[in-house]
Parts: structure tokens; sequence; C-alpha cells
């Protein structure tokens, strides 16, 4: 058991002691005539505190779970003799309630309004699962009802539920339940009409309920390849009990609709690799995948987006035929260095096209020199555009006012210690530029105060 296993069971049988610390306390209640008559303490504030406590170490705990491990930091795993099989998570003490009672709208519900909760693996369902009386019941009345919750697919909520029925391996659907799912299956076997997402519900209640041998299997093979794309699809293949000639149909049906990643994978998972060759049919993908590419670019001239195109696809292709080598160690019979070296080659293309492309940057403008130095410019004075005359000698302020006594500005910011502004002698007479210039402006006050 690991360290996480070990903090998991503690975590669990925080309602177990609980229940053995109410019965402490109902003892102690019992004498009450000896306690003080200030006593605080009520169950209900005790219960409050440690759900509390309890929540916040499932939630960290959860958060602790989701996280990938250290490669250098794994964490030791300590043998006992009652070592579960299965790995313990953490199960939300509301989740666990549910299946207890066996609430399957609420069960329901609760999935939907926790759909994007990211603390919410199917192992923890599936754990959940084990505290239902029966599990096979409860699923089958949440699929059969019409519970919803926020804008979740309901059919959604079913596959989650009807996956974690599949991983508890069920051994005990009596006869009745399973007659019901067959009703079940019945209907929905008539919504399919040649959409994937409903052959896909379709095949896990089959799957979960163990009905795959009421149904016809060459129709069966045919919603298995509607649903190829999915993850689950080789696990309900195996589930739904097609033999092994089903099987081979799938697998050359995929091949002959252009999809041999998918037929290879088939191959390995529902265990026909002894009539087909994996091997081979990955390397004439490769070559099939450039010969497309090339395919692609003479269609459009060999122009800029198709050849960006090709290269897109092609990479794609090479990366899931690497993928596939490395998960089945076929690094002896394919060499996985040639095709990460033809990737390798395509991404150099592609990114020394789009160099070629670049359009060149711009160089910075520098500020244009005045043609003639001696130009006059206009310069803005008390809302009026006038030109600088040179024949009075006159100073200008921001304001318009000019000082021919002392010949300094008048203004906002002249340094009023300077000496003879404020002395015994009266200000200066403030000149209006209106008098030497012609202009008529109204009078201005200077911005200080009078002595």
């Amino acid at each position: 058991m690991t360290e996480t296993e070990t903090i998991a069971a503690a975590i669990n049988q925080i309602d177990e002691k609980k229940q053995k610390l109410k019965k402490a306390f109902d003892d102690l209640q019992s004498h009450r005539s000896l306690l003080s008559p200030s006593f605080p303490l009520s169950w209900s504030d005790i219960d409050s505190h440690f759900s509390s406590l309890q929540s916040s170490l499932s939630n960290r705990f959860r958060l602790l779970q989701s996280q990938p491990p250290s490669p250098n930091n794994a964490s030791p795993r300590i043998e006992t003799a009652d070592d579960p099989e299965p790995p313990l998570v953490v199960i939300r003490p509301e989740l666990r309630a549910l299946c207890e009672k066996m609430d399957s709208t609420g069960l329901s519900k609760f999935l939907a309004d926790h759909w994007d909760d990211d603390a919410m693996p199917n192992q923890e369902l599936s754990a959940a699962f084990r505290y239902s009386p029966d599990p096979a019941t409860m699923v089958l009345n949440a699929i059969d009802g019409s519970s919803k919750g926020k804008s979740v697919d309901v059919r959604r909520v079913f596959v989650l539920l009807m996956e974690a029925l599949i991983e508890i391996n069920d051994k005990n659907i009596t006869l009745d339940t399973k007659e019901k799912a067959k009703k079940v299956a019945d209907n929905w076997n008539t919504k399919i009409n040649n959409k994937p997402f409903e052959a896909l519900l379709f095949l896990h209640l089959l799957a979960a309920f163990e009905l795959g041998s009421e149904f016809n299997s060459e129709e069966l093979s045919r919603y298995v390849v509607m649903i190829a794309k999915y993850k689950q699809s080789t696990l309900l293949c195996n589930k739904i009990c097609l033999d092994k000639e089903r099987v081979g149909e799938v697998i050359t049906k995929l091949l002959s609709i252009g999809k041999p990643i998918l037929a290879v994978r088939f191959m390995y998972e529902c265990g026909r690799t002894d009539g087909f060759e994996p091997v081979s049919v990955l390397k004439g993908y490769v070559k099939e995948a450039r010969e497309a590419a090339e395919r692609v670019c003479k269609e459009d001239k060999y122009s800029l987006k198709s050849q960006n195109e090709a290269t897109d696809k092609e990479v794609s292709a090479l990366r899931a035929v690497i993928k596939i080598i490395k998960d089945r160690g076929l690094e002896a019979e394919f060499s996985e260095e040639r095709v990460e070296e033809r990737v390798e080659e395509l991404e150099r293309q592609k990114a020394q096209r789009k160099r070629n492309v670049e359009p060149p940057q711009p160089k910075p403008k520098g500020r244009k020199r005045p043609r003639d130095r001696t130009q006059v410019y206009r310069q803005e004075a008390g809302g009026v555009m006038i030109e600088p005359s040179h024949h009075h000698g006159l100073q200008l302020n921001p304001f318009g006012v000019v000082n021919p006594a002392r010949g300094g500005i008048i203004g906002p910011y002249t340094n009023q210690l300077a000496p003879g502004l404020y002395n015994s002698a009266a200000p200066p007479q403030s000149v209006y530029y209106g008098q030497q210039t012609g202009f008529v402006m109204p009078p201005f006050h200077p911005a200080y105060y009078s002595q």
C-alpha cells in the first residue's frame, strides 16, 4: 500500500470514527448533571467542525492525486497483509451517501453539477459504487429516468455511470434487472440511425448489463466501426463478446475506409494480431501519407498554402505511427528514428518557407531636417497664431503679455522673490501684445496677488 493509499484509507474512515465520537458524546450527555451548567458544546457544533475538516482534507487530497507524481519522488509501497487490489481513492461524503441510499436521481444530478470538476475521476465513482447495495439497479434507474443538470448532455452522464458499472464488473446483476435493461436497449437501438454517439451509448448499455448476446452480432460489429474513433471502442468491443471473425470484419472495414491507425489499435487491443500484420499496415500508412501529401501539393500547383497543409497532414500521420511504435515496442521491426527524422525534415522545410515569405521589416524613419533654416514658423500665443516680430524687442509669455520695463515675462511661473517685483515701487505696467501688433485682445490680469 502506498502512502497516498494509506491517507485515502484514513480519510474514508472519518465517518466511522465520527459515529464512535457521537456515541461517546451521547454517553457524556447522559451524565449532564455532573457537567458544568455552562457546558457550551452540542453535537451539531462538533459534527459541523469535523465535517468541515473532512471536506477540506478530501479536496486537498484529490488535488494531490490529480497531479502527476515526480519520477524522483515516487511514493514507496508499504506492504500489508490486506493490501487491496484496486487503489484506494477518496470518496466525497455526498457521493457516497447517494450510492448508499440508491438515490439514482440525486446521483445523476450530482454528476451533472460536477461535470466540470477536474477532481471527479472515474475511479472515485467506481469506488463509490461499491457502497451501493445494488449498483446495477441504481444505474438502470438513473439512465431510465429523465434527470438533467446544468447544461451537460444527460447522455454523457449515462455513459459515465455505465463506465463505472463496467469498471466494478458487477457479477450480481439480477435477471429482472437485465430484462429491464434489455427493454431500454431495444428502445435505444431504434434511435441510432448512423449516429455515432447514439451507438456509443447503446454499446455501453450492452457492455454494462452483459446483453451482447441478445443482439445480432453483424449489427453490433457495424456499430463498433461507427464508434471506432472513441477511446472506449476496443473495451466495448471486447465486452459485448464479438467473436474473432466479427472483430476481423471490424478491422477489415477500418482498413478499407482508410483508418489504418484505428485498425492497428483494434488488432492489438482486441487480440487479432495473429490474423493481420500491424507492422506492414504501419509501413504502408507512412508511404500513403507521403503520397497523399504530394497529391495535395499537385492539385493546388504547389502553392504555399497547399505545401503547409500537406506538411501538417503528413506530420500528424507520422506522429501517430511513432506513438504506436513506442507503445507496442515495435522498434526492432520498424525503425522509429527514420520516422522521426522525416518529421524533423518536414518541420524544417515549413519553417524555411515561412522565413522566405516574411516581408522585410521597415526601416525606422528619421526626422527630416528643414531645407531652409531661416524658415519662419508660426507660434501660438494667447490663442492667436502670430509670427514673431524682431523689431520691437518685446518678450512674449504664454499669455501674450510682455514686460517692457524689466524685460521679463510676467506670468504664473515668474520668480516672485525677484528684487523689485513686490517692493515699494508700483508693479510694472503690462503691455498687451495687441497694442504692438494692432490686434484687439481682452485685458489680461496677471496671475499674482495684489499687495
